[in-house]
């Protein structure tokens, strides 16, 4: 599929628009500059609470109302935290995308944030992160961040926040958020489906073209100092009976050059079960976990590089070490030529995918977007895909990968001995 972006500033929103024909419906992303890395220090979880309170009401109509006129159009909107960005996702026919816009700009430019909802959305997220204790998943990923990053650092805590902070969190310090954060930042809509680009932008424009105020964030360094050696702790967690294991290491900017090399670095170790060694290894092979799967982040900082395995508590320690023979492997350089092209393949093949539908289109429109791509960011990147070197790989993981530097989390019932 040939995607051809055209884009318009309207004031401190970045509108981009991508016209498929023969669609009825169109997907918007709007992407707002009020993440984790965002936030004030210490304060995890202010981002989210502001962000689930945006739904809570507005001036104009309360949750029940607001939710009702969205139903009315037959369109779907959902709104979460990420790394770097508040993400308002959405979906309509084409023909609703004005209307769908002007409730999007309501809950963003003119939340009640009434006191009744801000405790709602406290309580939610509490409630979340009660659960999220009695979760081996969700354990392992806390317990890894607080190994690998430091006190202060954005990405030390799950976008859900710190518990004591969102105890604490007040509708006074939500509302100075969103005025100085949400509102203060320069924000990206994406809008792909069967629309024209003209149409698009006079929709965003009479919808959210008032944003005069924002101006861009300056981007923030935040140091991520390097891990010193090897950082374990194995949490218990009550009545379960798998362990999930999460292990990884310090990823690589977005905007750095190397990182289309590390996407691929990352599917030749361990991204999946059919195009990585590990998860051919340690699941297909050998069984000795239930699912394995890594991930890099995209982000204006180190995000997270993680492998997670779903792993029989008997098991953990083998596949821990398999997953380190596999690396080793890739250290040394023994990468085999029909492995870096499956990865290759695969990669490819799931950009395919994405591109056929319209929220793939917008999610890819987004990415390059957020971090200055380039404008031909999309045409490039398949070719940037299939020109990494098998050094490329080697040098990547040696760079990010170290077998003697990581931090290794392990949540679920007590390990055999």
């Amino acid at each position: 599929m040939n995607v051809r972006v055209e884009r318009r500033r309207l004031g401190a929103l970045k509108v981009a628009a991508v016209s498929i024909r023969g669609l009825r419906s169109v997907a918007s992303l709007f992407a707002l500059p009020a993440g984790q890395w965002f936030e004030p220090a210490g304060r995890a979880g202010v981002a989210r609470l502001t962000a689930q309170t945006l739904l809570r009401g507005t001036g104009t109509a309360d949750a029940a109302a607001w939710s009702d006129a969205l139903d009315a159009l037959g369109a779907t909107a959902r709104l979460d935290v990420g790394g770097h960005a508040a993400f308002f996702a959405g979906q309509c026919l084409a023909e609703d995308l004005a209307a769908y816009l002007r409730l999007v700009a309501d809950a963003v430019l003119h939340p009640a944030f009434a006191d009744d909802q801000v405790e709602f959305v406290r309580a939610q997220t509490l409630a979340e992160l009660e659960e999220d204790t009695k979760n081996t998943r969700a354990v392992a990923d806390a317990t890894w961040r607080e190994l690998a990053y430091p006190v202060g650092h954005p990405f030390r805590t799950r976008p859900l926040g710190d518990e004591a902070v969102v105890r604490e969190a007040g509708a006074a310090e939500i509302r100075r958020f969103h005025q100085d954060v949400v509102l203060g930042g320069e924000a990206q809509l994406v809008i792909a489906g069967g629309i024209e680009p003209a149409a698009a932008f006079d929709a965003a424009e009479r919808a959210l073209g008032n944003r005069s105020g924002a101006t861009a964030h300056d981007i923030r360094v935040i140091a991520t100092p390097p891990l010193a050696g090897v950082a374990r702790r194995d949490v218990v967690v009550a009545d379960k009976t798998q362990c999930d294991v999460v292990l990884g290491w310090h990823g690589l900017p977005r905007t750095d050059p190397r990182f289309t090399a590390a996407r691929v670095t990352n599917m030749v170790f361990a991204a999946d079960t059919f195009a990585s060694r590990v998860g051919n290894v340690v699941r297909d092979q050998l069984g000795l976990a239930y699912y394995v799967v890594s991930t890099i982040g995209a982000s204006l900082g180190q995000a997270p590089w993680t492998v997670r395995m779903g792993v029989n508590p008997g098991n953990v320690e083998r596949a821990i070490e398999t997953t380190f023979v596999e690396l080793r492997k890739i250290l040394a350089a023994e990468v085999a030529d029909e492995d870096l092209a499956l990865a290759k393949d695969k990669l490819v093949g799931e950009l395919d995918v994405a591109l056929e539908s319209p929220g793939g289109v917008a999610q890819l429109v987004l990415e390059g977007e957020l971090f200055s791509l380039g404008d031909d960011h999309l045409e490039r990147y398949p070719r940037a895909l299939r020109a990494v070197t098998k050094e490329q790989v080697v040098e990547t993981a040696r760079a990010f990968l170290p077998a003697d530097r990581y931090a290794l989390a392990v949540a679920g019932p007590e390990l055999p001995r």
